[in-house]
């Protein structure tokens, strides 16, 4: 006789015969799905408020902003709790290394739509995301904490949430056209600076297909990775050479 160890789900899946769609399956329903972006909404608004205080520039001064990225994991961890799920069903399995080639490509070709994006901010005199964390480069006496967790954490808990929990539980209800679509548009609200929505929007899009294609966490998080460290890393050099770009 064994111990119950409690319930035990199937992998995430694609099971489809000839004349059949693919089926993904995985165990919290579209219900549960919608109620992790109630609770991060309710959690967006504390930290709206925290902004309107100060309480924000306060905290990426210093080991602080890990509470602010770990605060999107809360309501998937509740969930997963309530329901007694293991992480494994996230995508933490392998994937085919050609989904590298192709996220690559889609990476570049997301930028086609960035850059004019930014620049027509720019044009416009409204300011792009960049010139926001300029600002904040400028405030900080050190920004190690603002670059380790924008650089390692963030990639690590927003793909976990964005792609492994919300694209997988709208995935298996909406299709996945439609679930690239939504998950990226929460991703995108879920940054609270509507002068990045759309590049926001635009990267959710390629890292929700790139994850489809895969079922597997890593490639979004190598791939959000290195646009989060280019960007990052760009921008504190400005910050500390301002003549490095000729005006």
């Amino acid at each position: 006789m064994t111990e119950n160890q409690g319930p035990v789900y199937p992998e995430p899946s694609r099971r489809a015969g000839v004349n059949e769609a693919p089926s993904y399956s995985v165990p919290w329903s579209v219900t549960d799905t919608w109620l992790g972006v109630g609770m991060l909404i309710l959690l967006s608004l504390g930290m709206i408020v925290g902004i309107l205080l100060g309480l924000g520039r306060q905290l990426v001064q210093n080991a602080g902003i890990l509470f602010l990225e770990f605060v999107y994991l809360l309501p998937m961890i509740l969930i997963f709790a309530w329901r007694r799920i293991s992480w494994r069903h996230l995508g933490f399995g392998g994937f085919p290394l050609r989904m590298l080639a192709s996220g690559f490509g889609l990476l570049i070709l997301s930028y086609l739509i960035i850059i004019p994006h930014n620049y027509l901010l720019d044009h416009l005199g409204l300011g792009t995301q960049g010139d926001q964390i300029l600002d904040v480069f400028n405030e900080l006496q050190s920004p190690i904490w603002f670059i380790l967790v924008g650089a390692v954490v963030a990639p690590f808990v927003e793909e976990i949430f964005f792609r492994g929990f919300l694209f997988q539980g709208f995935r298996q209800e909406y299709g996945w056209v439609n679930a690239v679509l939504l998950s990226s548009l929460i991703f995108a609200a879920a940054h609270l600076d509507p002068l990045s929505f759309i590049p926001t929007f635009v990267l959710g899009c390629v890292l929700a297909y790139v994850y489809h294609r895969s079922n597997s966490l890593w490639p979004g998080i190598l791939f959000h990775t290195l646009v989060n460290s280019f960007g990052l890393l760009t921008v504190y050099l400005i910050s500390r050479y301002p003549n490095l770009i000729p005006s």
